[in-house]
């Protein structure tokens, strides 16, 4: 389906999902407010690898905890099926997200790594979207053209924390909820 085919004023979610079942191989798409998003064909090396080391990292951390961690063709269910969108990187927890199939609702991380065509999003829309998700405890926005991530928290008190920008190679990110350190220069290896 082409751009224009795509600008009318509102699908239905039964509309979304016959597109994705008509769509050709490496046609994504996400939905919203009745809108349907087409994805990025293609990402650049360095996004690429961004969001590998950050898969890298969580699995290491999440694996072992009997959690999943998985890269960007999942679509992420939010608020009873009402937009679906496709997070470069989820972690989660939740038995039922581990059952077969396509999608998750329950995560506990999310990652976002930018590109020209999304960066609006995962600064608006996306992030507005992803603070309703009950079970999300930390959001992560990458910008792989240099050395800058914005963090999301949830305190123990379920309320998001100010946002904590981190733009050194030497920079870590303790997510305290999960005992976990993430150094920037592990996020960006291979990259700079």
């Amino acid at each position: 389906m082409g751009d224009a085919q795509l600008r009318r004023r509102f699908y239905s979610v039964d509309e979304y999902e016959a597109l994705l079942r008509d769509a050709g191989e490496g046609e994504r798409y996400e939905y919203a407010e009745g809108q349907i998003i087409r994805c990025e064909d293609y990402t650049t090396k360095s996004h690429n690898q961004v969001v590998m080391n950050c898969y890298r990292i969580l699995a290491e951390y999440f694996y072992p905890e009997g959690c999943r961690v998985y890269t960007e063709n999942i679509r992420l269910s939010i608020g009873n099926k009402e937009e679906y969108r496709l997070p470069d990187v989820i972690a989660t927890c939740s038995d039922g997200d581990h059952e077969p199939g396509y999608e998750i609702s329950e995560p506990v991380m999310l990652v976002e790594v930018l590109s020209p065509a999304t960066a609006l999003q995962d600064l608006g829309s996306k992030l507005d979207s992803y603070r309703k998700i009950q079970s999300l405890q930390a959001y992560l926005i990458i910008n792989p053209a240099e050395v800058w991530v914005r963090v999301y928290v949830r305190d123990d008190r379920d309320q998001w924390l100010p946002d904590q920008v981190y733009t050194s190679f030497d920079e870590e990110i303790q997510l305290v909820k999960f005992a976990l350190t993430l150094a920037l220069r592990e996020i960006y290896r291979f990259v700079f």
